[in-house]
């Protein structure tokens, strides 16, 4: 069956980079027909009406930051559904070498539209590791970020940038550009955040699509990689 937001080929011959984490970036990722209304549909989203707000502007690791989590409308529902189903996930899991992701379930913990206002940032950090839903333990796996910004300048701030762990310096420094899409496997390696202050002229916003993926845990106490059960872990004193 035809996907109705993502191309059928969306993956071919890309490179899924290893090091310093498994990472890889591709451009044109949403279908170009389906652009102008999931735009819309995000840019209707009002502030008040998010999930989640931190809007405590003495926060040293997140600040002007909305996330909606359920209440974004059918039209964006049809797509979390797309990038949640078994044909999406059978290409993500042979993209990224990891298997047995959990599947057709858009309620999983983090995914939504994000939003960062003017003066925004979100620090350096790692994600929380393990979560239990309905029940059942997860180890979180991997991060797919699509960024919906039509309008974007160097110098707005809004880059996302890669850490190697290793040496605390940048590796990658992602500009968010309409329809650029960021997936990387989550573990205690990938740093990543745009600790940068945003800095864009009036009526624009920094947004993006997200979906995170899980697997069931095994390990009981810990997590696939041997850690204990955290949540976010900051890295305020890296240097962008």
């Amino acid at each position: 069956m035809t996907s109705k937001f993502v191309s059928d080929t969306v993956f071919d011959g890309i490179v899924y980079k290893q090091q310093p984490f498994p990472y890889t970036i591709i451009d044109n990722f949403l279908k170009e027909e389906n652009l102008n209304t999931i735009l819309d549909e995000i840019n209707k989203l009002d502030n008040k009406n998010a999930n989640s707000q931190f809007t405590d502007h003495k926060s040293i690791y997140e600040f002007n930051k909305y996330a909606f989590s359920v209440n974004y409308g059918d039209y964006l529902k049809e797509l979390f559904i797309e990038l949640n189903s078994d044909a999406f996930i059978d290409k993500l899991e042979k993209l990224t070498g990891v298997y047995g992701l959990v599947r057709n379930d858009i309620t999983l913990q983090g995914a939504g539209i994000h939003r960062i206002e003017n003066f925004g940032h979100l620090q350096l950090h790692t994600d929380f590791n393990i979560y239990e839903h309905r029940g059942v333990k997860l180890d979180r796996r991997i991060n797919l970020l699509i960024y919906m910004n039509p309008i974007w300048q160097e110098n707005f701030n809004g880059h996302l940038m890669l850490f190697n762990k290793e040496n605390m310096q940048c590796f990658e420094k992602i500009d968010p550009i309409l329809n650029r899409c960021v997936i990387f496997n989550t573990s205690n390696k990938s740093i990543h955040g745009h600790p940068m202050p945003l800095n864009v002229h009036f009526g624009i916003r920094r947004q993006s699509i997200s979906v995170y993926y899980y697997t069931k845990n095994v390990n009981g106490i810990t997590d696939f990689e041997g850690d204990r059960k955290h949540n976010t872990k900051w890295y305020s004193n890296a240097m962008p």
